[in-house]
Formats: structure tokens, C-alpha cells, sequence
């Protein structure tokens, strides 16, 4: 029992390794996209900010063209956030979550028959004890009954071997 419960253990501790990987390679794609997303809108902010106000100053006054730079650079950062958000891990994750669950209840399972187990033992050594205490305390074939008739006789044989 020893052995399985040992064996689910280790497939448990390999699937939360497995899921961990999986987390940890995640979030580093999307933290890689994220970077290009800041990068996008910092260069965004720089480069396309001049180039496009000085074109559109020449269309429109100078509130108008600000706005509209600012609404262009809120959709290039809306598009790369999105992107970062959309990284799933796949497939591999749910067969490794079944197993993990799997691995789980097996370890609940003999948990459970461990603790039984347990109980029974503890049943065990009780009715062990009572038997052992109602034999010390039992008049065992009435001899009980018979010590202070014992104790009577040789006290009167005490008085009467006394010399007087």
C-alpha cells in the first residue's frame, strides 16, 4: 500500500511540475508581448506622434490633429494587450489537470482507508485493554468472595500460634 500510495504521489508532484511549466512558459509569451506592446506604443508615441501632427496641423487646428494621434495610439495598445491576453496553454493542460484530479482523489482514497485503518487498530487495542481490565478486576471463579474469609482464618491462626 506503501508503494501505491507513494507511486500516486509522485504522478501527482509530476503533473503540478508539468501544469507549473506550462503556467510559467505562458506567461512568458505574454510578457514578451506585452514588451512589444509597450515598445509599439512608446515608438508609436515618438516617431508616428511628430510626423502625423505635423501633417494633420496643416488640415486641422491644433486640438483636433492631438486628438485624433491620441485615438490612434489608444487603438495600436488596445491590439497588442489583446494579443497578450489571448495566449491559452492548450490541450496539454486539461489532460494534465485530469490526471492531477485523478492522482488526487486516489490519494483522498487511501487517505481514507489509512484512516480506517487507524480506527480499527485503536477498536482493536480498546477491546484488548477491556478484556485485560475485566480480567484483574473480575472475580475470577469466585475466589473474590473467598479472600476476606482467607484473611479472617489467618488472623485467627496468628492468635491462636501467639504465645501467651
Amino acid at each position: 500500500m506503501n508503494n501505491d500510495l507513494n507511486a500516486k504521489l509522485n504522478l501527482l508532484i509530476k503533473s503540478e511540475k508539468a501544469l507549473f511549466k506550462l503556467e510559467i512558459r505562458k506567461k512568458g509569451r505574454q510578457t514578451v508581448f506585452i514588451a512589444i506592446a509597450l515598445l509599439a506604443i512608446l515608438i508609436t508615441l515618438i516617431m508616428l506622434n511628430v510626423t502625423a501632427y505635423l501633417f494633420l496641423s496643416e488640415y486641422y487646428n491644433i486640438q483636433v490633429s492631438a486628438a485624433i494621434l491620441s485615438g490612434i495610439n489608444l487603438t495600436v495598445a488596445i491590439l497588442f494587450l489583446i494579443l497578450a491576453t489571448r495566449q491559452g496553454t492548450g490541450a496539454e493542460t486539461e489532460s494534465l489537470q485530469e490526471i492531477r484530479d485523478f492522482a488526487w482523489g486516489q490519494v483522498g482514497t487511501d487517505i481514507e482507508m489509512m484512516k480506517e485503518q487507524i480506527t480499527d487498530f485503536g477498536d482493536g487495542v480498546k477491546r484488548i485493554k477491556n478484556g485485560v481490565d475485566s480480567v484483574i478486576n473480575r472475580d475470577v471463579f469466585g475466589l473474590g468472595t473467598l479472600i476476606p474469609l482467607v484473611q479472617t482464618l489467618s488472623k485467627r491462626k496468628k492468635k491462636t500460634n501467639k504465645p501467651e
